[in-house]
């Protein structure tokens, strides 16, 4: 059983999908609800009515208690896999960034990840065997101008990931995180709408492109098996070996 925040776009839908076709009961959790509504209803019909579509926001205290008690009533008391690949992007220079854009990032980037996992933590405690992943970024040990406010949240988050990782241990609970690098997602959208930045930005990657959304999985589908056992506080890195240079 997994719950992934962030699960009806982006890499959350992926790795949902890769999840779902190995068997796996998969719990969407999105804020629009159109779209976890839509999204989740045609997995679910795909994978043997095995995805559940959560229309919440990780990053409200109330919420996650709504996502708890729904995951919890749906699993029996019981959860495997979270993963929370929820997140948003704002670029601007630090004299542009206001506050509430600031505090924004933040709580979704930041604060959600930790209310998400202080959540679900007894579910994944009364499991058979658990896991927590947060999709961090590239962007949580590297930067570029005009990422300050996102930079600084997936900094925060790479620390939480280490720090869980140490307090959950005891539990056989492995917590780790996936930096990717640049995918082809909505996410970077504005990039990859200008060819001229998208051309630049590429020449920071040894293998000279975007990442497709796709390749994520195995990485995904390592952290969250049993063959991972051994591995926690890790980082893996997915970004076309940007961070090599």
């Amino acid at each position: 059983t997994a719950v992934v925040a962030g699960g009806a776009s982006g890499l959350g839908l992926e790795m949902s999908k890769a999840l779902l076709s190995y068997g796996c009961k998969v719990a969407i959790v999105g804020r629009t609800e159109e779209r976890v509504s839509t999204v989740s209803e045609k997995l679910s019909q795909e994978y043997n009515n095995n995805c559940l579509g959560v229309v919440n926001d990780i990053s409200n205290e109330k919420s996650i208690d709504d996502i708890v008690e729904v995951v919890s009533n749906t699993y029996n008391g019981k959860l495997n896999i979270a993963i929370n690949s929820a997140g948003i992007n704002v670029r601007n220079p630090i004299t542009k960034v206001t506050l509430s854009e600031w505090e924004e990032i933040q709580k979704i980037n930041l604060t959600g990840a930790f209310l998400f996992a202080k959540g679900l933590f007894p579910l994944l405690l009364d499991s058979d065997f658990a896991r927590l992943i947060n999709i961090t970024s590239i962007f949580s040990s590297r930067s570029f101008a005009d990422r300050v406010s996102y930079a600084s949240s997936k900094g925060g988050l790479l620390q939480l990931t280490r720090t869980l990782a140490i307090e959950w241990a005891d539990y056989s609970i492995t917590v780790n995180s996936i930096s990717p690098g640049p995918f082809l997602t909505d996410l970077n959208k504005p990039l990859l709408e200008n060819p001229e930045q998208y051309n630049k930005f590429c020449e920071n990657i040894p293998l000279g492109r975007f990442g497709e959304p796709k390749e994520i999985i195995s990485a995904c589908l390592f952290l969250c098996s049993q063959h991972s056992s051994y591995v926690t506080g890790a980082n893996i890195l997915v970004d076309g070996g940007w961070t090599v240079r």
